[in-house]
């Protein structure tokens, strides 16, 4: 795991790199109350909606923090190597079942985010070891 790393833009930061047998998780933290809950109008784009306010920025940062990933993992050879974005909400009220996507993005609360975090996949220990490396080196601590 990597913590608060600089985005190569200079704007912002990345929460946290997880790197598993999976792939990369890229997490962003979120300390807000409130219902999360992923709005699709029949026309337009979805929303992300927190409390009934609009959050929708919250994505769009995720976005960027992935892109600044997989371009890292291409510089250093490992562009094959999976990469989740994650909005990892700490206090808001997620749904009991099932896991809310948008764009591709899981919204998990913490438990939900560790238990996705220690599955098995096929990335062995020295692999996992050498793309944390290139993250590192790539993203240097905010």
């Amino acid at each position: 795991v990597l913590n608060d790393r600089r985005m190569p833009s200079g704007l912002g930061n990345i929460d946290h790199l997880a790197v598993t047998p999976r792939g990369t998780f890229v997490i962003d933290a979120k300390n807000v109350k409130g219902r999360v809950e992923v709005s699709s109008p029949l026309f337009g784009a979805a929303k992300l909606k927190i409390g009934g306010y609009n959050r929708t920025k919250f994505i769009e940062g995720l976005d960027r923090q992935v892109a600044a990933v997989r371009d890292a993992l291409a510089v250093s050879g490992h562009a094959d190597v999976p990469v989740q974005g994650v909005l990892c909400f700490l206090r808001a009220d997620l749904p009991l079942l099932g896991t809310q996507r948008m764009r591709g993005h899981y919204l998990l609360s913490r438990r939900a985010l560790a238990k996705r975090l220690g599955r098995d996949g096929p990335l062995d220990p020295t692999l996992i070891e050498n793309i944390a490396r290139a993250l590192a080196n790539a993203l240097p601590p905010a």
